[in-house]
């Protein structure tokens, strides 16, 4: 639960296996708008993430290595960042864009402004990831993988094997996993 006093937090329900990916039309640190009609790859990964959650620092580098080994693969990935900007100012667009440019990022960093998109995902955590198919239905969601803290301490590469899977033609070995890290910081 968010925390802030006066806060509007109302509970979410997640986005169900199988259901179709919300639209989504969102102004990107490259200065463009994105669509989720213009993403062709066979699979997309939505993360939703931010600036400042220290989680999702420590995620970065593995998720811009999985988009830069996927990609080949015709996996598209997309990271939205819906928080609050007037309470996490570092979470607006022009820090998005720095951090963009410092990290290498291959992938759209789209921002949400309206919290519709994330709100109709569901999503409560940065990061919380989104795998959806090639006809753009949820096939797998949750955590990237089991230990932020460490990557040499992994047991369990969630993403990832959704994706080995799913590119097989298969079942992800697990369809959906308890994403931890920060709360979206809603309005």
């Amino acid at each position: 639960m968010d925390g802030h006093p006066g806060s509007h937090y109302v509970a979410r329900m997640a986005l169900e296996l199988h259901a179709p990916c919300p639209p989504f039309d969102l102004p990107g640190t490259d200065d463009r708008n994105h669509t989720l009609a213009e993403l062709g790859g066979k699979l997309v990964v939505v993360m939703v993430s931010c600036n400042h959650c220290p989680y999702v620092i420590a995620y970065e580098p593995r998720v811009a290595a999985l988009a830069k080994e996927y990609a080949p693969r015709g996996v598209d990935f997309v990271a939205v960042n819906a928080n609050d900007a007037t309470r996490y100012p570092d979470d607006g667009m022009m820090p998005m864009k720095a951090r963009a440019r410092e990290r290498g990022f291959t992938f759209p960093y789209l921002r949400d402004d309206s919290q519709i998109f994330v709100r109709a995902l569901g999503a409560r955590f940065t990061p919380e990831v989104y795998v959806f198919d090639e006809q753009r239905t949820l096939r797998y969601h949750g955590r990237i993988d089991d230990n932020h803290r460490d990557v040499s301490r992994v047991t369990s590469h969630d993403l990832k094997n959704a994706l080995d899977a799913l590119l097989a033609g298969g079942e992800p070995p697990l369809t959906t996993t308890t994403a931890f890290g920060c709360s979206v910081k809603w309005k």
